[in-house]
Formats: structure tokens, sequence, C-alpha cells
């Protein structure tokens, strides 16, 4: 997903009313979470986790 369209999915989402987060992660190919694979970044694939794991704790 390129910048712009970040942008204009932000947008999308506003005007919708719509709470949202967005992550980028600098480096890090899609479906960098995938263990194994060559996409694979340790680094985003944590960082991602702990962000996942903080929105758990504040929604449950």
């Amino acid at each position: 997903m390129s910048l712009d369209d970040v942008a204009t999915l932000a947008e999308e989402l506003e005007t919708s009313g719509v709470t949202y987060e967005i992550g980028i992660y600098s480096g890090a190919p899609h479906a960098f979470s995938v263990f194994g694979s060559d996409a694979y970044h340790e680094r985003a694939d944590q960082r991602s986790w702990d962000t996942f794991n903080v929105w758990l704790e504040e929604m449950l």
C-alpha cells in the first residue's frame, strides 16, 4: 500500500467517523509477520504484536 493509498484510506475513515490507527513499519514488506518467509521482518513483526497487545488490553 503506497503512502498515497494510506492517506486516501485515512481520509475515508475520517469522513465515515471511524476510529482507527494506522501503523507504518519502515522497511517491512507485505506479509512481514509470516515467520520463515522471505518477507519476514523480525523487528516489524515484534512491534506490530506489541501494538496489537496494547489494543487488546484497551478493548477487553
